[in-house]
């Protein structure tokens, strides 16, 4: 499963992104499309989705393996945990 896609913010540091820009992310932090790429929400329906395919695989037989990011894991916690989307960093 393909990580986050942070864009043009993609490979930058985080001093490079500017204080503005981290800001305005952390003040929508559910809607904000880093790098003009994909927000928080996307990302979480992105992996509900592929987590929904990869279940219903499952009860065919075949064990699934995923070889993935941080970022999908983090996602995967949350939404094992019930959180849909998380509103605010501190919930990531």
């Amino acid at each position: 499963m393909q990580e986050f896609d942070f864009g043009t913010w993609e490979g930058q540091r985080w001093d490079a992104i500017g204080a503005a820009a981290l800001q305005a992310w952390s003040d929508d932090f559910a809607s904000y499309r880093c790098g003009g790429a994909e927000s928080v929400q996307m990302l979480m329906q992105r992996v509900a989705a592929a987590l929904a395919a990869a279940e219903a695989l499952r009860q065919s037989g075949p064990d699934v393996v995923w070889l993935t990011h941080a970022g999908v894991a983090r996602a995967v916690l949350l939404l094992r945990q019930g959180l849909h989307c998380p509103q605010r960093a501190d919930q990531w």
